[in-house]
């Protein structure tokens, strides 16, 4: 592998771009937690990103793409290798098919929506990142998730290929996706709503952000969203982990810094020094006391990158 100082020039040769050491990852996580990376990139254009990323996969470099840092845990001692934030942003499209950058925010593809007077997205208010993340967790609410509206998508692999998937090739369910095992980077998706009015989509926004004020942390709460997926009965039911949580006594339950939610069980937050290691005790602790209530096994729906990740 190089040295730094032999990445520092091949980065600045292939890219052409200011390359950032020892940067703090508590600063781009909504947990605020999380110690330096070796190295550290905000990529602003698609060429930029596909770059830094080639270079990274040539010279053997651990890589992670990363959107607004929310629904990710960084380990205390950083990330040994790259740490790439994704900032190519931009919405495009015609007609009801909105084309964006994997790098918009999400409240940016609800706006783009809600000026070409589209509907069908509303669900989105109030999640926050960016469509890249959004659409490798499937992220959604309120019995709607992201991928149901995708069209296509065209994804980076690591070797540097690019390919062009449809809905039914990315393999959506229930916060999941193949992107997740896959290891494809979102490099742009087509998004398809449908036509609306402004004033009833406005209307259920509004509507699904006071649901969002009455059960979840308030904006800016040092967590990252519901930290575990809800589950299933063994007979099917989708089951509220939150619900389970409470009924399991999480509520009020601590670890170090790192405490539940008084509001909602099924978040985990940071109450000023927590580290990686607080909440990951405490997730454990939680998973126990519904698996031994009930024998459901809570999973993860927040993912923890480690320190020393694997080549992607």
């Amino acid at each position: 592998m190089v040295t730094t100082q032999e990445f520092r020039g091949l980065f600045a040769e292939a890219v052409g771009q200011p390359l950032r050491e020892r940067v703090g990852l508590d600063q781009f996580s909504s947990f605020r937690i999380g110690g330096p990376a070796d190295f550290f990139f905000e990529a602003r254009t698609e060429e930029d990103l596909k770059k830094s990323v080639a270079l990274a996969v040539r010279e053997k470099i651990p890589f992670y793409v990363i959107g607004g840092g929310f629904n990710i845990l960084f380990e205390d001692e950083g990330y040994r290798g790259l740490i790439v934030r994704n900032r190519a942003e931009g919405v495009g499209g015609h007609e009801d098919r909105l084309a964006v950058r994997s790098g918009t925010g999400l409240a940016q593809l609800l706006q783009a929506a809600l000026t070409r007077g589209l509907g069908g997205l509303e669900f989105l208010a109030g999640i926050p990142g960016t469509v890249g993340g959004a659409l490798v967790g499937n992220a959604g609410a309120f019995g709607q998730s992201i991928g149901d509206f995708l069209e296509e998508a065209v994804l980076l692999n690591p070797g540097g290929d690019e390919r062009r998937l449809t809905r039914e090739d990315l393999g959506f369910g229930y916060r999941k996706s193949l992107l997740q095992t896959n290891h494809a980077i979102v490099l742009r998706a087509v998004i398809k709503a449908a036509s609306g009015d402004r004033k009833v989509s406005e209307s259920k926004i509004k509507d699904y952000l006071e649901k969002r004020r009455t059960k979840h942390p308030p904006w800016g709460t040092a967590c990252a969203g519901s930290y575990f997926k809800n589950p299933c009965s063994p007979s099917g039911e989708k089951l509220a982990a939150g619900r389970l949580l409470e009924q399991a006594g999480a509520r009020g339950m601590m670890a170090g810094g790192a405490a539940v939610y008084e509001g909602h069980c099924n978040f985990i937050v940071n109450t000023g020094k927590a580290k990686a290691e607080d909440v990951l005790f405490l997730a454990e602790k939680l998973k126990e006391r519904v698996f031994r209530m009930s024998g459901i096994r809570l999973e993860e729906e927040v993912i923890h990158l480690r320190a020393t990740a694997s080549m992607l």
